[in-house]
């Protein structure tokens, strides 16, 4: 934990906060402490009564749920400049997911009452709320959608579409295969199987820093299946 005091200028790097005024956001970086966690440290618990917002300032975090019998499901990837956690804080209600640390990060929160006064004050900061909300809405469909009308090689080659930038998904640390197997919803010998299939089919090439797209059209189309 660390006792510095959160700056303006790193307050004006999330969206959400970056529509309220500048003594707003200066009386908020005063009230404000960032906590450091370590690699693979548990912010909080599916079930947990947690009544505010987490903002990523440093390192990757991610959303998974677990079952009885220890299958994760990773639902999200929570980066630099992200919000966690509205659910829990808009409805009033526990989390409905854990949140852990993929690596060593920095986050700060708001609280609910924070919050509800900022959104009773600040029609620009409920509308960019609103917008945010209906992004993570929609990205639980495409979750939806995937698991329940795709294939495990159609959900592999759709994650590598997304999540590649010029055809370059650059593999952080923790983006090992059982961290992929955690997003599409399979196993690490299934994804391991499927990436091997890709790579000798020409489409990608697999290292351990990156994977890079080779054949963008086969891999789109395999995406359609």
């Amino acid at each position: 934990m660390m006792n510095t005091h959160i700056t303006i200028d790193q307050i004006r790097d999330f969206p959400l906060l970056n529509a309220l005024p500048d003594d707003v956001l200066s009386e908020l970086a005063k009230s404000i402490t960032p906590h450091r966690l370590e690699e693979d440290e548990i912010l909080f618990l599916e079930g947990q009564s947690i009544n505010s917002l987490f903002f990523v300032l440093e390192g990757w975090l991610k959303t998974e749920k677990n079952s009885a019998g220890g299958r994760q499901q990773t639902l999200r990837l929570i980066g630099p400049g992200e919000v966690i956690n509205e659910l829990a804080v808009f409805s009033n209600s526990e989390t409905s997911m854990s949140l852990i640390a993929l690596e060593n990060a920095m986050v700060f929160k708001v609280s609910r009452v924070q919050v509800e006064g900022l959104i009773e004050n600040y029609p620009a900061f409920s509308r960019v709320i609103i917008m945010n909300l209906s992004k993570h809405i929609q990205h639980l469909l495409t979750q939806v959608e995937n698991l329940s009308l795709y294939n495990v090689e159609a959900r592999l080659a759709r994650l590598l579409l997304i999540e590649a930038e010029d055809d370059v998904l650059i593999r952080h640390s923790w983006k090992t295969q059982s961290e992929i197997a955690n997003q599409i919803g399979t196993v690490l010998d299934v994804v391991n199987r499927n990436l091997n299939k890709l790579e000798n089919q020409g489409i990608i090439e697999v290292t351990r820093e990156k994977i890079i797209i080779i054949n963008r059209p086969e891999l789109e189309e395999i995406a359609r299946e």
